[in-house]
């Protein structure tokens, strides 16, 4: 990497951190991170059917412990559940709560929605 690239990887960067400042205010006691890991449960039960906190940990490249804390304060929230897998009971499966979804609907899929229409006058 070379000082320009670099310069405009913390440009970009600074832009993503004000886009997020934009979000709705969050519900009590939840961070953006706690959006971040909603959202990859979200994904990738729609893509695999169920979800494993390992699958998140590698969805977000952040590691599996990390994950596991953000987990519990989200159940603690009322936003995640998990539960044994049918086939493995080892195997502990995660899913959002119907409150769960709907942060995620507010605060990612219309969120994401209201900044795409913004700026659809600009190219990929």
């Amino acid at each position: 990497m070379n000082t320009t690239s670099l310069k405009h990887l913390l440009d970009t960067c600074f832009l993503a951190k004000h886009i997020v400042e934009t979000m709705p205010e969050l519900p009590k006691g939840m961070k953006p991170r706690h959006i971040h890991v909603m959202d990859a449960i979200q994904e990738i039960e729609k893509m695999q059917g169920e979800c494993r906190v390992s699958d998140v940990s590698g969805q977000l490249n952040i590691t599996t412990p990390s994950v596991t804390k953000l987990i519990q304060e989200l159940e603690k929230l009322g936003m995640v559940m998990k539960r044994p897998d049918d086939r493995d009971k080892r195997v502990t499966l995660l899913h959002l709560t119907d409150e769960g979804m709907q942060c995620v609907r507010r605060h990612v899929l219309e969120f994401h929605a209201e900044w795409v229409e913004g700026l659809e006058d600009i190219t990929d």
